[in-house]
């Protein structure tokens, strides 16, 4: 009975070609490993924000704690200044040909670059 079952499995995989691995297979395997890749990038990023963040917070706590701990705390004596500024705007011409010619060319530059980024991902997805 297990010498039958064994040669039936056995078969079962000389038919099965494993050379070539499906497309589907293939499809899946990149799709994890476009995920992966995505939440390495994501940890990467956060990671960075956190060492940035810290590292100003020690540039700017660290000579503040020592500051403290020597008992070197500065009260600065603010006194108000009395200063009269007075602004006048010039008047402002604006012509619509202009404006409308430069939101136009604005458009364009931010739909091609739309565009040549979504050209972009499709031949990376791909």
């Amino acid at each position: 009975m297990k010498a039958e079952e064994k040669d039936k499995l056995r078969g079962l995989f000389q038919e099965v070609e494993l050379d070539k691995p499906s497309a589907a297979f293939e499809s899946r395997l990149m799709e994890h490993i476009h995920i992966a890749a995505a939440k390495q990038t994501k940890k990467r990023n956060i990671r960075s924000i956190f060492a940035i963040a810290g590292g100003i917070m020690g540039m700017l706590g660290i000579p503040a704690f020592i500051f403290w701990k020597l008992g070197l705390i500065f009260e600065p004596e603010l006194k108000p200044v009395e200063i009269d500024l007075t602004f006048t705007m010039p008047e402002i011409k604006i012509d619509p040909l202009i404006i409308s010619i430069a939101f136009v060319v604005l458009l364009l530059l931010i739909s091609d670059t739309l565009i040549r980024r979504r050209i972009w991902e499709k031949k990376q997805k791909d």
